[in-house]
C-alpha cells in the first residue's frame, strides 16, 4: 500500500496535466482520472468489494479502465486481467475470480458475481499480509495460459524511479504486462498516453502525427509491416523520439530499414516476460540486435544457450500450475541467446527449435535470412514430421510482389538460404499464403502448415 500512495500522491501532482487522450479527439486529464477513480471506489463500496477479493476484468484502455485498475489497488483487492479475445470462462476459473467486470471504452459495464472458490495458498498468502494483487495470463504458446499472480507493491517498486514525461501510444494491450508497463510508467512521469482505435499501420501512424506521439512501444512484427506497407512517408512524424520493440526477435533487415526511415529516432529493444515483468536494459546501439540487461536486483545466467533470470520482481507463482522458479529462485525463460560479454542477442524459443536429424534449427534465424529478400513481406518457419529425418524445415511465405510466380520464388528462396545457411537448415516446404500471421498482440503466431495430399 505505501507504494501505492506514493504513486498516487504523484497523479494529484499531476492534476491539470493531459492524462489520457482518445484516437477521436476526447482527453481527460489527471485531475479527470482521479474523480473516476473515486467513482469507482465508490461503487466498489457499493459491490462489496473487500481487501484479497479477485475481480476479473475484460477491458482496453480507457478512463475507466485506469481508474478500476487503481481502484483495485487501493483497496488491496487483485485484480484478474482477462484477454479480450478469448472465451472467459476457463480464464475466470483460472484467475479464481469472485466477480466478472466487463468494461467498455465509455466507462459503460456490466458486473457478474461469480461462485468460485476463494482459497488458494498464494492468495491467502497475500490477503495474510494485507497486499493486493495483479493476475495476468501468460500467452499458452506452450499448453494452457498461466494465471500469474504477482503482487501489487512489487509491481509498482519499478515505477518509484524518475522517468521522463512523454506522450506514449497504448499499442501494447491492457492485459499484457509490457501494456501494463506502458501505462505505469507514464502514470508515474505525468505523462500522456494516447490511445489509437486500431493497431494497423495506418491508424498508428495517422496517431502519431494527429497527437504528436513520442514514444512507439511496439513488436518487431508490427514494425516490419509498416516497413512493408511502405506508407511512412506520407505522415508528418516528426514529433517521434523513440521506438521500442520486444516480445519476439527482430530481424536486421528490418531494423536496418527502420534506421533508414527513422534517422533521428531511437530505437531501443526492450526485454520482459509475464513472469519477471520488464527489468531495465539497454541496447547497444539503435541498429543493434544485441541487449544488455542492467543489474538493478537482476541477474541472470546462461545454461545450454537458454537465458535464466532471478529478479525481486519476479511473480509469486501461477494460480493454476507449480511455481516456475526453481529452489534458488531462478526463472527459465526459454529463450535462446548468444552471448558476447554482458551483452546477449535473442534468436528464438528453445521449445520452437526443430530437430533435423539431430541438428537443431532455430526457426527465427531460417526467417531472418529469408525476409532479406526484397519480394518477401513476412514469414513463418517451423517443423514438419518426416519419417527418416524426423523433422525438416518448412516455410509458409507472403509475397510483396504479387506478380510474382510462386515457384520463381520458392525458387530463389532456398537458393538465397543455400548461400548462407547450412543446408538442413533450408526450408525443404515453402507454401504461400496471403492471410495475417500476426495475432491480435502484433506477434507472429506459429500455426502447423496444413498437410498436403
Amino acid at each position: 500500500m505505501k507504494l501505492f500512495l506514493s504513486v498516487l500522491d504523484r497523479l494529484q501532482s499531476y492534476a491539470p496535466q493531459s492524462c489520457i487522450e482518445r484516437y477521436d479527439g476526447l482527453s481527460h486529464t489527471y485531475a479527470n482520472l482521479l474523480q473516476e477513480l473515486s467513482r469507482w471506489n465508490s461503487l466498489f463500496d457499493q459491490l462489496k468489494v473487500d481487501p484479497g477479493t479477485v475481480v476479473a476484468i475484460r477491458t482496453d484502455f480507457s478512463a475507466s479502465a485506469v481508474a478500476v485498475l487503481l481502484a483495485l489497488f487501493a483497496r488491496s483487492a487483485v485484480a484478474a486481467l482477462i484477454p479480450r479475445d478469448r472465451d472467459s470462462a476457463p480464464y475466470l476459473e483460472h484467475a479464481q475470480a469472485s466477480a466478472f467486470l466487463e468494461l467498455n471504452v465509455n466507462g459503460d459495464y456490466e458486473w457478474h458475481p461469480l461462485m468460485q472458490s476463494k482459497h488458494h495458498p498464494l492468495l491467502d498468502k497475500l490477503r495474510a499480509v494485507g497486499g493486493g494483487g495483479l493476475v495476468v495470463f501468460t500467452s499458452g504458446s506452450t499448453g494452457t495460459p498461466k494465471a500469474a499472480l504477482q503482487s501489487t507493491e512489487r509491481f509498482l517498486h519499478k515505477f518509484q524511479r524518475p522517468g521522463r514525461r512523454l506522450r506514449t501510444v497504448a499499442f501494447l494491450l491492457f492485459d499484457h504486462i509490457a501494456g501494463l508497463d506502458t501505462l505505469f510508467y507514464t502514470l508515474a512521469n505525468g505523462g500522456t498516453l494516447i490511445v489509437p482505435q486500431r493497431r494497423d499501420p495506418k491508424a498508428i501512424l495517422g496517431l502519431i502525427e494527429s497527437h504528436a506521439v513520442e514514444v512507439l512501444p511496439t513488436s518487431p512484427s508490427f514494425l516490419r509491416l509498416l516497413c512493408v506497407a511502405g506508407v511512412a512517408d506520407n505522415y508528418d512524424l516528426s514529433t517521434l523520439k523513440i521506438i521500442t520493440y520486444g516480445s519476439e526477435p527482430m530481424d536486421a533487415s528490418t531494423l536496418a530499414r527502420l534506421n533508414v526511415r527513422f534517422p533521428n529516432t531511437q530505437i531501443s529493444q526492450k526485454y520482459g516476460s509475464t513472469e519477471i515483468g520488464s527489468p531495465k536494459s539497454v541496447s547497444r546501439g539503435n541498429d543493434s540486435l544485441w541487449l544488455k540487461i542492467k543489474h538493478d536486483g537482476v541477474e541472470t545466467k546462461v545454461v545450454d544457450d537458454v537465458l535464466w533470470i532471478r529478479s525481486e520482481s519476479t511473480i509469486l507463482g501461477y494460480l493454476n500450475g507449480p511455481s516456475p522458479l526453481d529452489d534458488e529462485g531462478w526463472y527459465c525463460t526459454g529463450d535462446l541467446v548468444d552471448v558476447e560479454g554482458e551483452w546477449i542477442r535473442f534468436r528464438g524459443r528453445a521449445f520452437e527449435v526443430i530437430n533435423v536429424g539431430g541438428e537443431k534449427v532455430a526457426p527465427a534465424e531460417v526467417e531472418h535470412v529469408i525476409l532479406e529478400l526484397d519480394f518477401v513481406q513476412d514469414v513463418i518457419v517451423l517443423g514438419e514430421s518426416h519419417a527418416l529425418m524426423g523433422q525438416v524445415v518448412a516455410a509458409r511465405v507472403a509475397l510483396a510482389n504479387s506478380t510474382m510466380e510462386e515457384k520463381e520464388a520458392a525458387n530463389r528462396i532456398r537458393l538465397h538460404c543455400l548461400r548462407r545457411l547450412a543446408a538442413y537448415k533450408v526450408p525443404i516446404k515453402i507454401e504461400f499464403s496471403q492471410e495475417c500471421f500476426v495475432n491480435n498482440r502484433q506477434k507472429l503466431e506459429r500455426k502447423r502448415l496444413p498437410k498436403t495430399s
